[in-house]
């Protein structure tokens, strides 16, 4: 593998946590992304509709809903532990 690229690769995606915990690290982002969420009911199993019935096209939307936010969550909580292991180098320097 090409460190070189490996670098960059890593760089970008470090920068874009960052950027997402810019935006949702706050309690203004933190209660904007409660209300997609809540708007968007991602908490219900995917076979589960409003009407109780099952329709697959609205299980295959909600599933791609569900996925959105976990790749947030995911990456919101890699950037929030990465920004206290940069606090703690910065502390021990």
């Amino acid at each position: 593998m090409n460190t070189k690229i490996d670098k960059k690769l890593l760089e970008r995606t470090r920068e874009g946590r960052r950027r997402l915990l810019a935006l949702f690290g706050t309690p203004l982002g933190q209660q904007v992304l409660k209300d997609l969420e809540k708007h968007f009911e991602v908490e219900l199993p995917a076979f589960q509709g409003k009407k109780g019935g099952y329709d697959p096209l609205d299980a295959m939307r909600r599933d791609a809903y569900r996925e959105v936010f976990l790749v947030i969550r995911t990456r919101l909580a890699m950037a929030e532990q990465e920004a206290a292991c940069e606090a703690l180098n910065k502390e021990e320097q």
